[in-house]
């Protein structure tokens, strides 16, 4: 994000200081022109009007992991995901790729749909197809993840695939819980996510353990057992990997934080492949 967010304002910049570049807003691109099986330019359409734009083009309007229609290309190429959440914003919905598609590109890796293990549910809102991703800096710090049992069931610290995997096998709603050491260490995000609903405070775990129905005792063998492993690994790094990362003794500490999350899918590889289009991510 901070390097499309640096893109865009040096875009801006150059809209400023020159007429090379112009930045069209409310408006909807919806046709590639064609001429002698070559790409010209685009058709788009503004305050009720069809205006036409001559030049090279590129296509950069995100995926498609918003559209969860019957025709969508999420639909096409991994059905098995449509009962998913998404953090993809709403304006994903493939349209660049499917104009490629109406002039006769040919498409490349649309099925490579990642699956991220952890977004964030609201609790108001908690069917929301459109979901907050809880960045991994939470399990980074130290954020353990619990099935609905209270039990931690995988290493918070593996790869995407993996988490997501032992996920499955497991028992909703899960919860990523930071002890106070964990969310003081990352409480920008803290802060942010307990701001925006989907991160709740709470004074102890003892507090975590009613609201989740579960045994106190359950949560501080959970913590327990994560901060050992932590410390086998500090002290004999080549003798791992012990699942776990340090972040404090036990979950009955003040100022424990605790996000709701669910599987969603996050990035969406794919572009379009022809002799006139360069493949886009």
């Amino acid at each position: 994000m901070t390097i499309t967010y640096a893109l865009i304002q040096m875009l801006e910049k150059v809209a400023e200081k020159t007429n090379r570049a112009r930045i069209i807003t409310k408006a909807e691109v919806y046709k590639l022109l064609v001429n002698a099986g070559a790409v010209v330019g685009c058709e788009y359409k503004k305050a009720g009007k069809t205006i036409k734009e001559f030049g090279p083009m590129i296509l950069a309007s995100g995926g498609f992991g918003a559209d969860f229609g019957a025709d969508s290309l999420l639909a096409t190429y991994r059905p098995d995901l449509l009962h998913l959440p998404t953090t993809n914003g709403e304006h994903c919905t493939g349209d660049a790729i499917k104009m490629g598609e109406a002039i006769g590109a040919t498409t490349i890796d649309l099925e490579w749909v990642q699956v991220h293990p952890t977004g964030l549910v609201k609790p108001d809102d908690p069917d929301a197809k459109v979901k907050f991703l809880a960045a991994e800096a939470l399990r980074g710090v130290g954020g353990i993840v619990l099935d609905a049992n209270g039990d931690r069931f995988c290493n918070e610290l593996g790869r995407r695939d993996y988490v997501t995997g032992e996920m499955w096998k497991n028992k909703p709603p899960f919860r990523l819980c930071l002890n106070k050491a964990a969310a003081d260490e990352i409480i920008w995000h803290a802060k942010h996510y307990t701001g925006r609903g989907v991160m709740k405070f709470y004074p102890s775990g003892e507090d975590l353990a009613k609201d989740m129905g579960v045994p106190l005792q359950k949560l501080v063998d959970a913590h327990q057992k994560h901060f050992e492993a932590a410390k086998k690994q500090e002290k004999d790094p080549d003798g791992g990997p012990f699942p776990a990362y340090p972040s404090g003794k036990t979950w009955d500490e003040p100022s424990g934080k605790t996000g709701s999350g669910k599987k969603f899918f996050h990035n969406i590889i794919d572009g379009s492949k022809a002799s006139t289009l360069n493949p886009k991510p």
